[in-house]
């Protein structure tokens, strides 16, 4: 893992538990509530996050940049006569869980700022035209807390955005599925195992390769998203 400040760790740790457990739990509660009793007698619909979490998923999530939770099984034949409609409720349930958690943890932020805790942020220029930013609190203790919650809302809006790409197997592909048209979406389902080869080569390039598309692909929205709900620039 690169040499990383104990404030952004434990922004992380906190942020990809809560992110992964209660993704999963999203799942698990929408398709129990569309009709499917799969993850219940499968004791996924708790929000202990032992039920949810894989471990090596976590790790890598942490030194690599990518992870994976223990995926919530469903059963589409519970929801017809609107198997797809009810895949694609489902499905969505997790992304916009995780928005919702990014939201919840800027309202402190909000919070602080408003109790002028927190006094702002500074953007300095680095190499490559790159902008970063040093949050800046009303002492250290307050300056740590806003790393933390920082990191925490970062993480977050990433399993968000990274979650929505519209490749197998993530949930996106299955929204896809149900907002296409039928034979749009009978095409895609057509070419699920390509789209899952694109996944692995995306995550690939950006772990190995200076050329990383799909920081390309999430930056901006993300980078938009951190600065709407907090007001400063991610640093992240």
């Amino acid at each position: 893992m690169t040499d990383i400040s104990i404030e952004i760790l434990l922004g992380r740790v906190i942020g990809l538990v809560l992110g992964f457990a209660l993704h999963e739990y999203a799942h698990a509660w929408s398709a129990y509530r569309l009709g499917d009793n799969t993850a219940y007698y499968q004791g996924r619909l708790t929000l202990d996050p032992r039920a949810h979490l894989e471990p090596m998923g976590i790790i890598l999530a942490l030194i690599a940049g990518f992870g994976w939770a223990k995926p919530v099984p469903v059963d589409t034949r519970a929801f017809y006569p609107n198997e797809k409609r009810g895949l694609m409720l489902v499905s969505l349930a997790g992304p916009v869980t995780n928005l919702l958690i990014a939201g919840f943890f800027a309202l402190f932020v909000q919070v602080l700022v408003a109790a002028g805790q927190i006094d702002g942020a500074v953007r300095i220029l680095v190499s490559n035209n790159e902008l970063i930013e040093i949050g800046v609190g009303a002492s250290s203790a307050m300056t740590f807390i806003y790393k933390v919650l920082g990191t925490i809302i970062f993480f977050n809006l990433v399993l968000f955005l990274f979650n929505l790409i519209p490749l197998a197997p993530l949930d996106g592909y299955k929204i896809a599925i149900g907002l296409l048209p039928p034979e749009q979406s009978s095409q895609l389902i057509r070419y699920e195992r390509e789209t899952t080869f694109a996944l692995i080569l995306l995550l690939m390039l950006g772990v190995m390769g200076r050329f990383n598309l799909l920081w390309i692909i999430l930056g901006p929205p993300l980078e938009f998203l951190y600065e709407l709900l907090t007001g400063f620039y991610p640093s992240f």
